[in-house]
């Protein structure tokens, strides 16, 4: 036993200092010796650390990418049937009209297409005469935060699935490099408790686990959140278009939380056309998701034939075989779903494909789709919970407030309803739930009035009651709102025209209100463009005797709107009178619009009428009528073809445009065939120019403005009055000078502004511009005043 001095007693002398110093030198020895082996056990340990950890992030991140391309493939209406790829055809969005710049001296080049600008909200003619527009991957790849705006059915949810998967396979082929994160989250998965403004990114994460297998969903807070530090994720946000307008507002102070966490992060989001307050203001710009026009449809149905004969035919009985042609189907399907969305083209084409079609409207597809999905006894309970869902308002529908016997599991297995948190379910496609909703209220519930916030499940399954059952009270009760700025109750009634039946009470007279509106010229021409869109929709004869009339008005616009609504309408008979107004006209956008409506109509006499003006017409209706005829996929493609070998100088070059507009490959390489070997440098250089616009196109989508003292023209204006620009109300004020005394295109840009920006403060001026005497800033406040309203419906239906 040692004593309280240790082994050498109280006492240190000589002795015991040398076996100190002879021990110490041997420990000191065996730690030299040993300091290899210890640094290499180190090394190896950390080796197999970081083996284990770099295992773990590899199986994360592979096993991430995988789920998320599954998950993305089902995303769609018959994900029963097909993966979404083997259907997909390209999302696009409609190209918006380019902005108002004070300090630009040139103007935009004008084609045929100018005269039916892209709306924010009407798109069936944009579907007929297949106007403008982007790729959504080429939209989301320049790094601008979106919100896909549109009706339930326009491929929005498609559009962000086609976007995770697109983003997700890049980022396999790249080893992970260069492309951003995609995450794909339903904002009705979003929880918000107490405390989340302290960590937003955990509803986020929270939201990505509930799509994720439970071996990865531990996994995703670990690999997500260094992702969201560096900002380097595309967040993908579907179902805003779901949700009442206070929970768009919630959602819009968490995305400015995760902002602060995650500055560089970019948002993706499914919206509504209206009731977006907020959003903006958060960066995100609003762009419309782009109808399919005829060659879209017939690449659909061509892929739909393709793989039903994969995958579906090889399951037919012998005798059900010989019934389904997809060669027959296409040319039936053909022409018949003009101007329909994305979700009504594939739910007939399905039918059509299952010999089941019921009818010849849109709300036909609906029908069967819920027959072939749903027992009776599900299907009233569906409805039952459809009802309550747009009864209460809300995104999602409580379990506890379903009726019951309510069998939840079975319609969830059959894809009807989705779980969601906090014992919850929302319809899978709200569109089917607005028509489930629609059949409950036609058989004896009231109609379900979309309200002043404009709720979009309540403004589309209200237009579904009308083809359902009679709603003259609710119409005529709209249209007594005639008159006022923006004329939504008019254009609401207008909605419904294409799918009420023919005999219902409440369609002529709302034909004759959209016709007052479309007739009078000093209307804005955007009011009077949609509800062109609406009358032509309607497919009334009364319409087509109505659209003739405007060609021989002494307005230029008139006639412009009665060309375009014959071309909406196809109509037959009125290719004569086209014609005339192709080779007569004074007005060249009136030729330009009656070169579109005869490649519409799309008959043998309106096609030679089209040739002829190729061949004999004066340079820019030659240009008008090949730019035309690229809408027209069967004759219109191949007289193209002819006319680029014409002995011809200006119609080779007339159809340089015309080829530009087709989108195929052959057409690409016919203008690179052109571009070097034609005998005339005139055409040599369209050919050139062409190309490099279908490469490169001068479309863009610009963000919303989010500091006014940072406009450059502003700047410009208020330098050359002597003054400065300062943030907020400062801004607000030169933004009103400049209405008040700045040039025309300045005032002009001012009230575009105000509607971007979201400047409430300013609708005083809108209005004076909207009732004042100048048509170019009246059409441009109109579209101001639209963009408040769309940002906030209830208050600007307050003020109004």
């Amino acid at each position: 036993m040692f004593g309280p001095f240790g082994p050498f007693g109280a006492r240190f002398d000589l002795p015991e200092f040398f076996v100190g110093l002879a021990a110490g030198l041997f420990l000191a020895f065996l730690i030299a010796r040993m300091r290899p082996l210890v640094g290499q056990a180190v090394q190896t340990g950390r080796k197999e650390t970081k083996k284990v950890t770099d295992g773990f992030a590899a199986g994360a991140k592979d096993r991430y990418h995988e789920e998320l391309i599954a998950f993305a493939e089902t995303r769609h209406a018959a994900s029963a049937i097909f993966a979404l790829r083997e259907i997909l055809v390209t999302p696009r969005v409609l190209a918006p009209t380019p902005r108002i710049d004070p300090q630009q001296n040139e103007s935009a080049a004008q084609d045929s297409l100018s005269v039916i600008p892209n709306l924010p909200d009407w798109h069936y003619l944009s579907a007929v005469y297949q106007t403008p527009s982007i790729p959504l991957d080429a939209v989301a790849s320049t790094g601008c935060d979106l919100l896909l705006c549109g009706h339930l059915g326009s491929g929005k949810t498609t559009g962000l699935a086609f976007l995770a998967s697109t983003w997700a396979e890049r980022r396999i082929a790249r080893g992970g490099k260069e492309a951003a994160l995609p995450v794909l989250i339903h904002a009705a998965d979003l929880v918000f408790e107490r405390d989340y403004q302290e960590d937003p990114i955990r509803p986020l994460v929270a939201a990505a686990q509930r799509n994720a297998s439970a071996g990865l969903s531990s996994r995703l807070p670990g690999y997500l959140r260094p992702y969201l530090r560096q900002g380097h994720i595309l967040l993908l946000v579907d179902g805003l278009d779901e949700l009442a307008l206070t929970w768009v507002q919630k959602i819009t102070l968490w995305i400015h939380a995760v902002r602060k966490q995650a500055p560089g992060i970019q948002i993706v989001a499914a919206s509504p056309e209206r009731g977006y307050d907020g959003l903006v203001d958060a960066g995100l710009a609003p762009v419309a998701m782009a109808p399919w026009a005829e060659h879209e449809q017939r690449r659909f149905v061509a892929k739909w034939g393709a793989a039903w004969q994969e995958f579906v035919t090889p399951t037919l009985s012998r005798n059900q075989l010989g019934e389904v042609d997809p060669v027959l189907i296409a040319g039936w399907l053909q022409g018949t779903t003009a101007g329909w969305n994305p979700l009504e083209i594939t739910l007939r084409t399905w039918s059509a494909f299952a010999g089941d079609v019921e009818g010849a409207g849109p709300l036909s597809g609906f029908e069967t789709y819920t027959q072939r999905l749903m027992a009776q006894e599900e299907r009233q309970a569906a409805e039952a919970t459809a009802l309550t869902w747009i009864t209460e308002r809300q995104g999602t529908v409580a379990e506890k407030s379903l009726r019951r016997g309510t069998p939840t599991n079975d319609l969830i297995d059959a894809g009807i309803l989705t779980r969601r948190p906090g014992n919850a379910v929302s319809f899978s496609l709200p569109a089917v739930g607005a028509y489930l909703a629609a059949k409950a209220m036609a058989a004896g519930d009231a109609a379900v009035p979309p309200g002043p916030d404009f709720w979009e499940p309540a403004y589309t399954a209200t237009a579904f009651v009308a083809g359902l059952s009679d709603l003259t009270e609710s119409a005529n009760h709209l249209l007594s709102q005639a008159g006022e700025d923006l004329e939504r109750g008019v254009l609401t009634a207008g909605h419904w025209l294409r799918y009420g039946s023919p005999k219902a009470g409440w369609r002529s007279p709302t034909l004759r209100s959209l016709g007052k509106i479309i007739q009078s010229a000093s209307r804005p021409y955007g009011l009077r463009l949609r509800a062109t869109h609406a009358m032509a929709s309607a497919r009334e004869e009364t319409a087509s005797v109505f659209f003739t009339r405007l060609l021989t008005s002494e307005h230029a616009s008139s006639r412009i709107l009665g060309a375009l609504g014959l071309g909406g309408m196809r109509d037959l008979e009125s290719v004569d009178k086209l014609s005339s107004t192709v080779n007569g006209d004074p007005d060249l956008r009136v030729r330009q619009a009656a070169c579109l409506a005869l490649a519409a109509i799309g008959t043998d006499q309106a096609l030679e009428s089209l040739g002829h003006a190729l061949l004999e017409g004066d340079e820019p209706v030659r240009v008008a009528a090949a730019e035309s005829l690229a809408n027209n996929p069967d004759e219109g493609y191949a007289m193209l073809k002819d006319a680029a070998s014409v002995d011809n100088l200006l119609t080779r070059r007339a159809a340089v445009f015309g080829l530009a507009r087709v989108p195929e490959e052959w057409a690409e390489q016919l203008l690179e065939t052109t571009q070097v070997e034609d005998s005339q440098w005139v055409v040599r250089g369209a050919a050139a120019e062409a190309l490099e616009k279908r490469r490169q196109p001068s479309w863009r989508i610009q963000p919303p403005p989010s500091d006014l003292s940072q406009l450059e023209w502003l700047v410009a204006f208020a330098a050359r009055e002597g003054l400065g620009v300062a943030p907020g109300k400062a801004a607000l004020e030169m933004l009103r000078r400049a209405l008040n005394s700045g040039s025309h295109d300045e005032k002009a840009a001012a009230l575009e502004t105000i509607g971007w920006a979201g400047a409430n403060e300013l609708r005083m001026e809108i209005d004076q511009a909207l009732h004042g005497d100048d048509p170019h800033l009246q059409d441009i406040a109109f579209e101001a005043l639209w963009r408040l309203e769309a940002a906030d419906p209830a208050r600007q239906a307050e003020s109004a």
